[in-house]
């Protein structure tokens, strides 16, 4: 419900009542109810309520958006992938629920997603794909945990088998999206500061000046503008380096003791609605069915993996920012993606007392190439905060296509909670956090942050406005270690007596997790940059400072050395 506590100028009633027309498919009614709403009620709602409704009215346009295939363009396009595919199929797939449509405004519409969302739940159509074959993302992923394991023998260490990555992200804003002359502002994904991510180095960007969002922001981003010129395309882009390492843990189930309640780690145990509803009777239910009698919170997050892993399903998803509430959707189609997945493992979590997280970016172990990708995190005395790929899981035991045999598939789905390949770049901490600087207008995602987001004035530009390409690509030590040289100036030093302490970085009271691994900030001073200030405090590992990175900035650990294992990547 949009409607939550501290908004006492809402309607309830009124709002519910065109959330259900919505609900029924009667999108032209519920958008002019709000907007009836929004003109009846101007003299008692106060801002932030006014963007509540207003975003249920943008919500109905992005849902729109997602829900445009016809049942005759879902044929054409089914029969491109399977040829010999009968229209009396696709009649029994939908009956049997395993079809994602809308009614709206009276005419049945698939969302965009349809033909993938098919073949992963029928895993026989795709035997029936001309030369069809797995494309060995799944294998190159079981071949980089046999290398951690092995690493394992070697070192008690947490983080194993550093590999470097150059990273050149590009976000190109459609010609004429503004007016000419207009200031386009754009926020690119950059690495959050974690134990497992060092040594990120600002290679350049486009335009050149840029202002770094906080280390421990739980959104790290690039924020740059340009104004916009009649007729052409405008281009954003960022060119970095940083240092990935894989995780690897051995937990034993019998140290593991309940997580100290008083200490900022309740923020992760606490609902948090709407997407994490503790109270949600389907999710309380599932949670009884899965937890059984199990007290321990590890053995409780390994049931909750390995529920998951047998009974859910991956599907392409629609839009996070038109779901209600997330974790409740996927539970009750057992069914989503990554996000989705993630979500529900926190829900759950969570209803047992077990802190748990958001983690976010993208990943190279794709054999076709990057992609964006949630997994999570989950915390237990004394092992700190622990990676679960539960999504990973679920496609490597529902989904594997014979790239892995089954003893492979479960080793694999077993590994990839506690531990954690290093091909990823996690630019977040936490979801639907503030942006650094804040947005003027409604996000494209108010959920997660991987694609960038751009506006102008109070103007937001949504996905079908800009284009966005990320490639990620491993680099040698060397490699790394020379760009850090050439384009990374040498700090300046100020001495004690020139300081001005209102300039100054504030301390930082390191979390469980930033305790774990020494980080050096090393603040480069470039041309001048855009000094603004930051978002508000929103989590724990959220801290805000008042200090304005410049666009060069380090994060390293000098003591540390490391090779290359070898590592490859495409780009998708």
């Amino acid at each position: 419900m949009l409607c939550a506590p501290g908004h006492a100028g809402i309607d309830e009633k009124a709002i519910g009542e065109a959330i259900a027309m919505r609900e029924r498919g009667e999108f032209d009614k519920a958008t002019n109810a709000f907007r009836s709403y929004i003109e009846q009620s101007s003299a008692t709602l106060d801002q932030s309520e006014r963007r509540m409704v207003e975003f249920e009215i943008e919500r109905i346009r992005r849902i729109r958006m997602d829900y445009k295939l016809t049942r005759e363009k879902l044929l054409e396009d089914f029969k491109k992938k399977v040829p010999d595919f009968k229209p009396e199929e696709l009649d029994q797939f939908e009956r049997d629920g395993m079809l994602d449509a809308l009614l709206i405004d009276g005419q049945k519409f698939y969302v965009g997603s349809s033909v993938s969302n098919l073949l992963f739940r029928v895993p026989e159509l795709q035997a029936r794909r001309p030369n069809f074959k797995p494309d060995g993302t799944l294998r190159k992923l079981y071949g980089a945990m046999l290398r951690v394991k092995e690493a394992q023998k070697l070192s008690p260490d947490a983080l194993l088998l550093p590999q470097d990555f150059q990273v050149t992200f590009t976000l190109t804003v459609n010609a004429n999206a503004a007016p000419a002359g207009k200031v386009l502002r754009c926020w690119l994904p950059f690495v959050r500061a974690f134990p497992f991510q060092t040594d990120a180095y600002i290679l350049g960007t486009e335009p050149a000046n840029c202002t770094v969002a906080p280390p421990e922001a739980a959104h790290r981003t690039l924020y740059l503008e340009k104004a916009a010129e009649k007729d052409k395309p405008t281009v954003f882009q960022a060119r970095y380096i940083y240092r990935a390492w894989a995780r690897a843990t051995n937990i034993d189930p019998s140290k593991v003791t309940p997580y100290p309640k008083d200490s900022p780690l309740a923020y992760y145990a606490a609902e948090r609605k709407p997407h994490l509803d503790l109270g949600n009777e389907l999710l309380k239910k599932l949670n009884a069915e899965i937890v059984g009698g199990e007290t321990n919170p590890y053995l409780i997050a390994r049931r909750i993996h390995e529920w998951m892993g047998k009974n859910l399903v991956y599907q392409y998803a629609r839009e996070y920012s038109t779901l209600d509430n997330i974790s409740f959707y996927t539970a009750s189609r057992r069914a989503g993606d990554c996000g989705q997945h993630g979500m529900l493992f926190i829900a759950l979590c969570r209803l047992n007392g077990i802190p748990a997280r958001w983690q976010s970016g993208w990943e190279s172990f794709e054999a076709k190439g990057n992609n964006m990708h949630d997994w999570t995190e989950f915390y237990v005395e004394p092992y700190g905060w622990l990676p679960a790929d539960t999504d990973m899981a679920i496609n490597v035991l529902r989904h594997n296509n014979g790239d892995l045999d089954t003893t492979q598939a479960q080793e694999l789905a077993d590994w990839l909670l506690g531990n954690m390949d290093h091909f990823r770049l996690a630019t977040n901490s936490d979801y639907g956090a503030p942006l650094f600087p804040s947005k003027n207008d409604f996000r494209s995602e108010t959920v997660d942050f991987q694609r960038g987001e751009v506006e102008f004035d109070d103007s937001n530009l949504y996905f079908d406005q800009w284009d966005y390409k990320m490639e990620i690509a491993p680099i040698p030590q060397e490699e790394a270690a020379d760009y850090a040289r050439r384009f990374v100036p040498a700090p300046v030093v100020i001495p004690p007596s020139e300081s001005k302490p209102v300039d100054e970085p504030t301390t930082q009271t390191a979390t469980k997790d930033e305790a774990t691994s020494a980080t050096t900030e090393k603040v480069a001073e470039t041309s001048p940059v855009l000094t603004v200030n930051p978002e508000p405090k929103t989590s724990p590992d959220n801290a805000s400072t008042s200090t304005t990175e410049s666009g060069k900035l380090a994060q390293a650990d000098e003591s540390t050395s490391s090779t290359a294992d070898g590592a490859t990547t495409a780009t998708k």
